[in-house]
């Protein structure tokens, strides 16, 4: 019952997707089953004529008709096939369209979550494999109806040889009316049979590829790598091959081969069996007929009508039963799209815009623990912001810095405590509102490869002193002035061969330069200088703490030196904020950042 419930829906979503699509289908399977009945019943026409000693004229006529009527049939089976075939393209690219819309507005924990990234790839490895499940329904559709349509017309065709079956009686077994009754009995179990072995050999299918896909996973993950040209140099200075080959290629090929073998020989058992089935079938109806015929029952017209109607009778069967029984792999793949399409976000926001420009952020007694984690990545945090406040984030990697970044976005909701914003919980104010009001640059952030003025300006107007006054205040203006095309260059090579290739350090100062075109009210820097020299460094941070006077700026960094920028010092140690402060009174306090700022600069002094 549940398999039908997803077949009904997905030929719902695929209307809702393409309307034009499933009747189009529905004419095509009309037109493929009506197509091979008229070769048939002409050719036993002509034959009957010839036999009958007609003259050339009436039998021109009914050629021409055959001809005609196959060129008609022929040209409305290729016209509609074409429109099956673009439409179906069409449905598949809104489908996608529909994925990626929905990775582009889910919440970033679904991201971050192991099993919707499981999901989602489970749901590509079925894409690879069988293109498209709402395709594979469409091509299901049209062959179920085309063969049901064929079984209809095939038992119409032979009807009269049905009541001389039932009529006639002899003295063997074959003259029998039971000999017919055994024919039809053994039709019926051929169907049953095919439909209960399709619907297993695509069960095994699905299973072989859901254990399939685990490994597939690996493969691709480093394959993707082995394509980006920027890995290509660690890969070969390490040698990571060998690694990489037994990690991933190996375990493809020997326990990925072992379950496909396995499947592969079920099928092709199972496919021998059917095939068996059908011939020995098909040798009955053959038998059956011939006896007629012998008989003089029939003339040799109605010897080819029949013998073409009774094949056509399996080849129908045939068609609805395999297409039936593939729903057995189909309907769990297609329930994949659903999943992702139907994935409810857990936050939900409240509808409170910014009534003032000056902002001031508390953490009051906020913890947080990562989803599925037992361990606490945040406890106890109380720290109030004020507005046009300059703070330091200092601490050890894993004291849970970046994470009181992500919660002051809102990038996750708090497991206790809570965030005001001007004294409101941050759960009430809108979704646009929060986005609005934060310039990011994290340690992970990404340069697309697509020319830089977009890179910068995002999804704002381009507005050129202002796109400059950003990049000269990032220390990068002179490098861009200098490319082929300015601001229109494309980055790097993925997308145009003449694009630019730009250092570690040159793509953090491009970051730089789009959160401060975003112009929010409050600006936070998540190592935004990792990969600068220390110089680079403080001359970023000189023209940056000038350009962000009046707005709320947060710096996380592992190098202190940057603290001296700050008016304020937050020190985060083993999840809990440990320390606040300016930089000279925690030296003078002797705790965890004069630990830190010794250790480093003990490295400086001579």
């Amino acid at each position: 019952m549940k398999k039908v419930k997803t077949v009904f829906t997905a030929f719902k979503e695929m209307h809702r997707l393409e309307k034009r699509l499933i009747p189009t289908a529905v004419i095509v399977a009309v037109v493929t089953a009506v197509m091979p009945f008229v070769n048939i019943w002409f050719t036993a026409k002509i034959i009957d004529l010839i036999d009958a000693g007609a003259d050339m004229k009436k039998l021109a006529l009914y050629i021409a008709l055959a001809v005609g009527i196959n060129a008609v049939l022929f040209f409305f089976n290729y016209f509609l096939g074409d429109m099956y075939y673009m439409y179906r393209s069409l449905m598949y690219n809104k489908e996608l369209q529909n994925i990626t819309t929905k990775l582009f507005k889910a919440e970033y924990q679904k991201l971050e979550s192991s099993d919707f990234k499981e999901l989602i790839h489970k749901h590509s490895e079925a894409q690879d494999r069988v293109f498209s499940s709402f395709v594979q329904f469409s091509w299901m559709m049209r062959d179920f109806i085309s063969g049901a349509i064929t079984l209809i017309i095939s038992v119409i065709m032979i009807f009269p040889l049905l009541k001389i079956g039932f009529k006639t009686t002899g003295d063997t077994y074959f003259e029998k009316p039971v000999f017919l009754l055994t024919i039809f009995a053994a039709i019926a179990v051929m169907a049953v049979v095919i439909l209960i072995v399709a619907t297993q050999m695509n069960k095994a299918w699905f299973k072989a590829s859901d254990e399939y896909s685990r490994l597939d996973r690996i493969f691709y993950y480093f394959l993707n790598m082995f394509s980006d040209y920027n890995t290509g140099k660690e890969i070969r200075l390490y040698k990571e091959q060998s690694l990489i080959e037994h990690t991933a290629t190996d375990k493809l090929l020997t326990d990925g081969e072992k379950i496909l073998k396995k499947a592969s020989l079920h099928t092709a058992k199972s496919s021998s069996f059917v095939a068996v089935l059908g011939a020995l079938v098909g040798f009955g109806i053959y038998l059956f007929i011939g006896v007629k015929g012998l008989y003089g029952l029939f003339g040799i017209g109605s010897l080819v009508l029949y013998c073409g109607a009774f094949m056509q009778i399996i080849n129908g069967i045939m068609k609805m039963a395999v297409t039936f029984g593939k729903t057995a792999e189909m309907a769990p793949l297609v329930n994949y799209y659903f999943e992702i399409v139907n994935t409810k976000d857990d936050m939900t926001y409240g509808t409170r815009e910014f009534d003032d420009d000056k902002f001031e952020i508390e953490f009051k007694n906020v913890s947080f623990k990562y989803p599925a984690s037992d361990t606490y990545a945040l406890q106890n945090v109380n720290l109030k912001i004020e507005n046009g406040e300059h703070l330091a984030v200092v601490g050890r990697n894993g004291s849970g810095k970046t994470t009181f970044i992500k919660l002051m976005c809102r990038l996750y909701d708090v497991t206790d405590g809570e965030i005001l914003i001007n004294g409101v919980n941050i759960k009430e104010y809108s979704k646009e509102s929060i986005t609005k009001l934060y310039s990011v640059v994290f340690q992970d952030f990404k340069i697309f490869s697509i020319p830089l003025k977009n890179n910068i300006c995002a999804n704002e107007e381009y507005d050129a002193n202002r796109f400059y006054a950003c990049l000269d205040n990032s220390n990068i203006a002179h490098r861009v002035e200098h490319l082929p095309d300015r601001e229109n260059t494309y980055l790097y090579k993925d997308i145009d061969q003449n694009g630019v290739e730009i250092s570690g350090g040159e793509a953090q100062k491009l970051a730089l330069a789009r959160a401060l075109y975003k112009n929010s009210a409050v600006v936070i820097l998540d190592e935004p200088t990792a990969a600068l020299d220390p110089v680079a460094e403080n001359e970023i941070y000189s023209r940056f703490n000038s350009f962000v006077q009046g707005k709320t700026a947060i710096y996380i960094s592992h190098r202190l030196s940057s603290c001296v920028f700050c008016t304020r010092i937050a020190v985060f140690d083993k999840a809990h904020l440990v320390e606040t402060g300016t930089h000279q009174e925690l030296l003078n306090a002797g705790g965890k950042y004069s630990e830190l700022w010794n250790a480093q600069a003990k490295y400086y002094v001579n």
